[in-house]
């Protein structure tokens, strides 16, 4: 039976974080039966405003599309630093993202937000697991996003892999902007998220973990790929899906490359020379 947690206020993920360093996860090949959820929670404009001017999204009443990610976020990682979690929260990658917008949501709704972890399975070079989160407005669903971290360990040549759509439409897309990416670009992003992993915050606390330098957060690449797509994307009946390729190592030059098509965007975010790609963004409708 599932275990039902509800929560009164967002945890605290720099306790979350501190804690998880001490501990490695259990061994083991099943996920905790939880589901954690927050009901009644409004938006606060303040915190929304300085996502927005982050992420270049513009402040219209409604949520950016990657919005209800940070409402759901703490609620993944307090499932993620569960004792019985069997995969150690410090040092996963995000490796993909899905989101569905049902419908716009404005900045006035009061949300309810759940969370639970679902596929436990072997990846390439570890085991991975999807982080599910459902955002309900009075019972009725109008955001979902499947969250997909994959903690390195034992290798699983075989182990079936999610990849991106063929590129060959971005064959003929030679331009694209550019954005510079500061050394503190992690720790900008982190203030408006609360998302202050170590591995984005520094290049000595990312280092322990595997990296050599701080590394952009995935969601924050993402939504600046979809804020650059503004009004070419609806604001409702949206599916989105990010492939997050090699990290954004900071500080950075990139690029976003992106072919339109009807009811569909294919976008590649690259360094500056197109030598090595960070992130694959699809857009449907």
């Amino acid at each position: 039976m599932t275990k039902e947690i509800t929560l009164e206020g967002p945890p605290d993920l720099r306790r979350i974080y501190a804690t998880a360093a001490l501990r490695r996860g259990r061994s083991g090949d099943t996920l905790p039966d939880v589901r954690v959820s927050r009901a009644g929670v409004r938006v606060d404009l303040d915190d929304l405003v300085a996502y927005s001017h982050v992420c270049r999204f513009p402040v219209d009443g409604t949520l950016p599309v990657t919005y209800a990610h940070l409402l759901a976020f703490p609620l993944q990682m307090s499932v993620m630093s569960d004792d019985r979690f069997p995969l150690p929260l410090m040092g996963a990658v995000h490796v993909e993202n899905r989101i569905e917008v049902v419908r716009p949501v404005t900045t006035d709704e009061v949300l309810d937000v759940a969370v639970r972890a679902e596929g436990l399975r072997p990846h390439r070079r570890g085991r991975q697991v999807d982080l599910v989160s459902e955002v309900e407005v009075r019972g009725e669903l109008v955001w979902r996003g499947v969250s997909t971290y994959l903690s390195r360990g034992q290798e699983h040549p075989d182990a079936t892999a999610s990849e991106p759509p063929s590129q060959e439409a971005l064959e003929s897309v030679t331009a694209g902007p550019l954005w510079r990416l500061g050394e503190g670009t992690g720790r900008e992003y982190a203030a408006v998220s609360g998302d202050w992993n170590p591995i984005h915050v520094h290049a000595l606390t990312a280092r322990p973990l595997g990296f050599p330098t701080a590394i952009a957060h995935g969601m924050y690449s993402y939504a600046r790929a979809l804020a650059s797509l503004g009004p070419r994307l609806p604001e409702g009946g949206l599916s989105s899906r990010v492939w997050f390729r090699k990290p954004v190592r900071l500080p950075s030059t990139v690029r976003l490359r992106t072919a339109f098509e009807t009811r569909r965007t294919l976008s590649v975010l690259e360094n500056a020379k197109g030598q090595v790609e960070h992130a694959v963004v699809e857009n449907t409708w």
